[in-house]
């Protein structure tokens, strides 16, 4: 028999606790149910069987901290692509038109070496074959000029460049390792706050179930009073057991509206929509394979070869760089296209620091540094993450076992309270051991929903340390 009430359904328990009230009105069917057998739990084995997967797709779609995250991604692409292009040929197109005046000028005394010269030429000639000249002044800039030209430079030797790819490259990488880690984060959460919820909702049903019972209990206590069988603190202690209910029924209300509200928050819903919860059931395999290794993981370690990337970089700075810059174009007063005007050249630059007083040996050691020490975090972290993983299967599997003992709990509780309520009814029970046989099956039918809901958590978090719901393919990472 405890076996086949394993997988009772919070819709069967609300359906036993509303049958079991006396004079109770029927209890509200629940929209989602927490069944877990002790040999089965939660799985990302397929997706479409997954009750969850449509509050799931919303939250990827629309989780705001995700779409963030999508941003920052692309950003690391574009500065990839920015890397890759510095390495690639680039051709620039210059125009330059210039009006001067005034300025430098260049004087040449030409009349004054010359003048003297024509006037004895004339003399001995008996002519004016030679006319004075004046002294001349020229201008360094001209009055008007145009220069425009196409100018290529293609790096041919730039190990710099290189490394500075590798390390984008690598940055990259380590920034959709953190986007996979956050949806995969945003996976477990909406699970377990769908969980919560459907706690919350299950407590309201079994809550309100007991304070109808306690109600009736407050009507007998009334019309026993009235008949003059009862004294007056029999309803007293009766309405303050009902009193205590409401309280309670009061919190699981309110904690009710805060687990909706947060779901809606991750499915990037407004915080008010009614939510539906779908059914919570499906057979599936107790332990959980692991599926990708864990992308925190893999995100360090792609932070770490960016880190070892910039220390060859700093060291590549050591050689020189060698480009080729070629220039085309005509210049002149005016722009003319012709043979006369226009010009061409081709240049091989070669650049070499020769010494810059330890900056680039700071710099490789500083990158040295943060490697050494991304390395250490990253064996750390991959000790965190084996031992997370080992209490998630260790804490499943108690809350496994904690299911058997919540399920025993509450079949001796139904018992106790139908037996207590038949002696109440003949009068041989006192209404103090009545309140406690009807607050041993609350406790009891409300920690078998507790205890359900712990293993559908720690289940979803099983998933979430071995990777393994399968996550659309454009928030995994390459």
């Amino acid at each position: 028999m405890r076996k086949a009430r394993q997988r009772l359904s919070i819709a069967g328990i609300a359906a036993v606790l509303a049958a079991g009230a006396a004079q109770a009105a029927p209890a509200p069917r629940l929209s989602m149910s927490l069944a877990l057998d002790s040999t089965a739990m939660l799985t990302a084995a397929r997706v479409q069987d997954d009750p969850l997967a449509g509050f799931i797709a919303e939250a990827l779609a629309n989780n705001a901290a995700l779409g963030a995250q999508n941003a920052s991604v692309q950003a690391r692409f574009q500065a990839l692509r920015e890397a890759r292009a510095q390495r690639l040929p680039q051709l620039d197109l210059k125009a330059r038109y210039s009006v001067a005046d005034g300025g430098r000028t260049i004087d040449f005394p030409a009349g004054d070496l010359l003048n003297p010269v024509y006037a004895t030429l004339n003399q001995l000639t008996g002519t004016q074959q030679f006319p004075q000249i004046q002294n001349q002044s020229i201008d360094l800039l001209r009055e008007k000029e145009q220069d425009t030209r196409l100018t290529l430079v293609a790096p041919l030797f730039a190990p710099q460049l290189d490394n500075a790819i590798d390390a984008r490259e690598s940055l990259y990488q380590a920034e959709t390792a953190s986007r996979e880690a956050l949806a995969r984060t945003l996976v477990r959460d909406v699970k377990q706050a769908s969980y919560a919820l459907a706690q919350a909702r299950a407590g309201i049903v079994i809550l309100e179930s007991s304070e109808r019972t306690l109600g009736e209990n407050v009507r007998v206590a009334q019309a026993l009073q009235d008949a003059g069988k009862a004294t007056r603190d029999r309803r007293l202690r009766a309405e303050a057991e009902r009193l205590a209910v409401v309280q309670r029924l009061d919190a699981a209300r309110a904690q009710s509206q805060q687990a909706q509200r947060y779901l809606n928050f991750l499915r990037g819903q407004p915080l008010d929509t009614a939510v539906e919860l779908p059914p919570a059931e499906g057979p599936v395999a107790e332990a959980v394979e692991a599926g990708r290794s864990r992308p925190e993981l893999r995100q360090i370690e792609h932070a770490v070869d960016a880190a070892d990337a910039r220390r060859r970089a700093a060291r590549a700075g050591r050689w020189p760089t060698l480009a080729l810059a070629g220039d085309y174009g005509v210049e002149g007063e005016r722009y003319e296209f012709d043979r006369e005007h226009d010009f061409s050249m081709a240049s091989l630059v070669l650049n070499w620091s020769v010494f810059d007083f330890g900056l680039r040996r700071a710099q490789q050691a500083q990158a040295a540094a943060e490697t050494a020490s991304l390395r250490a975090q990253r064996d750390d972290l991959r000790q965190k993450l084996v031992l997370a993983e080992q209490a998630a299967r260790e804490d499943l599997a108690v809350s496994l076992r904690a299911i058997d003992s919540a399920n025993a709990r509450r079949e001796a509780a139904d018992e106790s309270f139908r037996i207590s309520s038949r002696k109440r009814d003949e009068g041989q029970l006192s209404q103090v051991e009545f309140f406690d046989a009807e607050r041993t099956l609350t406790d009891a039918r409300l920690n078998q929903v507790i205890a359900r809901q712990a293993a559908l958590s720690r289940a979803a978090e099983l998933e979430y340390t071995t990777a393994a719901y399968p996550l659309p393919a454009q928030h995994l990472a390459e």
